[in-house]
């Protein structure tokens, strides 16, 4: 009969030994890495604008464009429908990065269920939605 160590180094080494190199094991148990979406900031536009997610997931943020840009959650308001606000950005202070240049990255992981608005503060045209289900 094994004892519980020698069987967790036994599943070790058959983890190890089946090519499994971004599993994590604790306790016995293979740990999976969290799911990731990739969203890009190219041409003043989020690509893709709108996303559905479930819980935990990875959301990253790559700057593409020559120029600075922020995610900020909560509603942009533009155009017509802006007109007699004092305010035409809502901020909801679920997530901002701040500003970030080409070639860098934010990330957030969303754990409750719902819909998550975003936009760039800098440029308010710039809007998308995560939906976390």
């Amino acid at each position: 009969m094994m004892t519980f160590t020698r069987l967790a180094v036994v599943l070790v080494l058959f983890i190890s030994a089946s090519g499994c190199a971004q599993k994590q094991v604790v306790a016995g148990q293979a740990v999976h890495p969290a799911p990731q979406v990739a969203i890009h900031i190219r041409n003043l536009k989020f690509v893709p604008q709108d996303i559905q997610v479930t819980p935990g997931t990875v959301i990253r943020w790559t700057n593409l464009d020559p120029m600075d840009h922020d995610v900020t959650s909560g509603v942009s308001i533009n155009g017509r429908k802006a007109r007699g606000l004092k305010k035409t950005r809502f901020p909801d202070q679920k997530f901002s990065s701040g500003l970030f240049g080409k070639n860098r990255t934010f990330s957030v992981t969303l754990s409750k269920p719902g819909e998550y608005p975003y936009y760039c503060s800098v440029h308010p045209f710039m809007t998308g939605k995560i939906i976390v289900k």
